[in-house]
């Protein structure tokens, strides 16, 4: 199984090392990610792009937000589920 992208090369697979993650932000940030198939030969990193991509866009984004909710936010997210339901 795995990536179709990944079953010719040899890559890293797993938990994410803190070293990894500062190559794949300083990369980013530096050169933007352009085409993520090309991304993690050009980091340095030994991952597949769409593995790249997924880190960037689930955990490493500086505009990232975690945490709670606030007020105005959850009134917007009932008010918006009222109007258009479940879609």
């Amino acid at each position: 199984m795995g990536h179709q992208c990944c079953s010719k090369q040899k890559v890293k697979r797993g938990l994410w090392s803190p070293e990894e993650d500062d190559k794949l932000v300083k990369y980013i940030t530096t050169h933007g990610h352009g085409c993520w198939s090309s991304v993690p030969r050009q980091a340095g990193l030994q991952r597949c792009g769409k593995s790249c991509r997924l880190r960037w866009i689930n955990y490493l984004r500086p505009d990232l937000k975690r945490g709670c909710f606030t007020e105005n936010e959850e009134r917007i997210i009932l008010d918006v589920h009222r109007i258009l339901g479940n879609r």
